[in-house]
This record gives C-alpha cells, structure tokens and sequence, in this order.
C-alpha cells in the first residue's frame, strides 16, 4: 500500500508574535510550496529523503537536525495513537520531497519543519484509514510538538494542515495527562481555526533575504516581557488590528490594517529592543512603497521572508534581486476539506 501527505508551507500576513498568547488572533497564508511525503509498506521503520542522501530509524531520537526530531517525533505519537486504538503498528518508509528550501539547501522560512509533521501526520492517517477530521491531525500536530518542548504559537502546524488563508487563534493550556485519543477529543480552550476569503483581489510580491533565523529564539526572548504593562497593551493594540484586517471590505482597508501591522512591529522592536525589521527587510518594503505597494517582514523577521501587498501587479523581480533579496513564487494552497 502507498499513500500521500502534504503539509502546506506558511507565511504570516499579520499577528505574528502576538498570536504566541492564547487567544490572540493571526492571519496565516497557506503556501503551494510544500513537503510531501509518500508512505509504503516496509520491513521496517524509516525516514529518508527524495534523495536517498540521509536516511534514519525510528528510534533515532538523537538527531542532531531538529527537521528530523519533528519528523521522528510526529511517526512516535501517531503510532502511539495506533496503539490505544488498538490497530496494527505495520513498519512503513516514509519518503520525504520538500520545496520549501533553496536551491542551496537553506530553509526558506516557509515553516518546514511544521509543514513536515503535517505531511506524515496527514500520510499516515490515509495509510491507516482512520478517517480523523483536520482538527484532530492539527492535534496530533502540536502534540507531536509537545513532546519536543518547542513552545510557539503551532499556527504554521494550522496553516500546515488546513491550507488557503486562516485566522488562527492559539489555544489555552489544558491537560497534557490525557490519552492522545483523549487530548484530540476534548476542546482546546479558546483554540480558532477558520478559513478567510475577503471580498476584493488582491496582489503579493515575497522575498526572501537569505538569511535563516531561529523562531523560537526570538518568542523565548519577547517573552521575558510578558509582565510589562506596555507589552500586554501593545498586545491588546495587535488584536484589535488584526482583526480589522480580517473583516476588511476593500483592498484600502486591507493595505491600511497591514501598514499599521508594520508599525506594530516596529513598536515591538522599540520596547523588547528585538531586530525584527533588518536593514534589507526595510529596503524590501519601500522599493515596494515606491511601487504602490505596503509591506512588511513576515513572521519572526530579523531575516527569512518579507511580504508586500499591492491593488495591482508588482513587477519588481529585477529591483529586488538588485539589492539581493530573492523573490519567491507564492501562491495559496488549496482549502483542505476533509
């Protein structure tokens, strides 16, 4: 038997940080780019690449690539679910293809290593023909995480599994103590994931300035901030932006709620004294300014992609290139519907 996954690529069109406190909106875009996986009977557990160029066992815990951790780990709670189910835990190889790298081999930002939990979460639920709803794989998603201690926000494991453009809200703290099968049945306080669409057309250019950077890092330092009276009001201020850029009527009102996003940034960056907006992420937004288009870095910034919105097609491919910053073909992936 052989079966396919995909887990979607992501880019935060607005909330990112924020959306690290249950609760706190963020509207996150589904990329085509994506990791695929094809799973297929075999005498044993493994994981490799299209490649052939690394290939792992299942107990290989101590991979010193934190892709592979996610990869291994997500395989682990799934066949833990198996196990309560009481199903057979049949050895399968899980062939893993990404674009969601350069041609270097650099990462592009574009959130692989939730896109790869996604894709063998989403794989091994056809292969074993559970049937599980898209809420449920998003759950065995995080879970799988859990066990990792990653932390964050999980809403590039929602864009990962749902697809098309979301508004993503994190959940509350809950019980960890339950069954996976428990843990995937109960409600996750305050956890939203619904699928966007606004009434207008609308462009994107995004460019992707080479330089990887670490998410976690970045959450784990604004954290520290957390008790401060300015952050829980800039936090407050994030919402209510965010929101009005998800209920948005035109593509004015939509432009106006991501330069205000921009400027939400920028004030994070005062007060956590944070480098979110590097000085090539801000030569990407006003070459795009310069071209009727509003822009901005895309999720924990300080590097990786920046994305900008425009009423009309952009052609700065050249512009940016120039100032090396590499544009990136983006497109929505499809709505999943399960």
């Amino acid at each position: 038997m052989k079966t396919e996954g995909i887990g979607w690529g992501k880019l935060y069109i607005a909330g990112e940080y924020a959306v690290v406190h249950p609760g706190h909106p963020a509207i996150i875009l589904a990329t085509q780019r994506c990791i695929r996986v094809n799973i297929q009977d075999s005498k044993a557990f493994s994981l490799k690449n299209v490649n052939n160029e690394i290939e792992i066992v299942l107990n290989d815990l101590n991979h010193s690539d934190e892709y592979w951790k996610y990869a291994i780990s997500a395989l682990k709670v799934f066949y833990r679910l198996l196990e309560e189910k009481n199903r057979p835990l049949a050895p399968v190889c899980i062939t893993i293809d990404s674009d969601l790298d350069s041609e270097d081999g650099i990462k592009l930002g574009l959130g692989s290593s939730g896109a790869v939990v996604a894709a063998i979460i989403k794989g091994l639920n056809k292969y074993h023909q559970l049937n599980l709803d898209l809420l449920s794989q998003y759950k065995i998603c995080v879970i799988s995480q859990f066990e990792l201690q990653t932390g964050g926000s999980y809403g590039d494991l929602a864009a990962a599994v749902f697809g098309g453009i979301i508004r993503y809200t994190r959940f509350a703290d809950f019980d960890h103590s339950e069954s996976i099968s428990g843990m995937i049945t109960m409600d996750w306080p305050l956890l939203s994931i619904t699928h966007i669409k606004w009434p207008f057309d609308m462009h994107w250019v995004v460019g992707w300035t080479g330089h990887p950077v670490s998410t976690k890092s970045h959450v784990d330092w604004i954290n520290k901030f957390a008790d401060d009276a300015n952050y829980v009001e800039l936090m407050n201020k994030a919402k209510m932006i965010v929101d009005d850029v998800v209920n948005s009527r035109s593509i004015e009102e939509f432009l106006e709620g991501i330069r205000r996003y921009r400027i939400w940034l920028n004030q994070l960056e005062i007060l956590t004294h944070l480098a979110i907006e590097t000085p090539l992420i801000k030569m990407f937004i006003d070459v795009c300014l310069r071209n009727g288009g509003v822009g901005k870095s895309s999720g924990a910034g300080g590097g990786d992609c920046a994305i900008a919105f425009f009423p009309h097609p952009a052609n700065i491919s050249d512009i940016l290139l120039s100032i090396g910053i590499m544009p990136l073909t983006i497109t929505i992936a499809k709505r999943e519907v399960l």
